[in-house]
């Protein structure tokens, strides 16, 4: 799967002094009319369940699941595992986008948090 991205979020939910969820999201048109809109997102701490992916309309919640993901200025590529396939009919994620320095900075930030200790994970500078 390949599209390019007009928007492009990273958030910081604070629930609880406890529990906050961080997330990158990515998305283009409708998703009900065949838009595309994928969402990485991972609470650490004591309710850690790994990285979640989800594909909006809640067509896919998927945890783990990843075997490489790279990000990088205008770009995202994520590969699943081949076991992953079945769930998100997709093999990998090829997303475009254009940010500024402020998002850029802002989407770095929150992506380092949710692969915290994933060896698949690059962030490229």
């Amino acid at each position: 799967m390949k599209y390019t991205a007009e928007y492009i979020e990273a958030v910081e939910e604070k629930y609880t002094s406890a529990f906050t969820v961080f997330g990158i999201y990515f998305g283009n048109g409708d998703p009900e009319n065949g838009g595309q809109h994928w969402n990485f997102t991972r609470a650490l701490g004591d309710d850690d369940d790994g990285v979640c992916t989800v594909k909006e309309i809640q067509q896919v919640t998927i945890y783990g699941a990843i075997s490489e993901f790279r990000l990088s200025r205008n770009m995202l590529f994520c590969k699943f595992v081949a076991e992953a396939y079945n769930e998100t009919g997709e093999r990998e994620l090829h997303i475009d986008f254009e940010i500024d320095d402020e998002k850029w900075n802002k989407l770095a930030d929150t992506a380092k948090k949710i692969f915290t200790g994933e060896t698949y994970f690059k962030l490229l500078m």
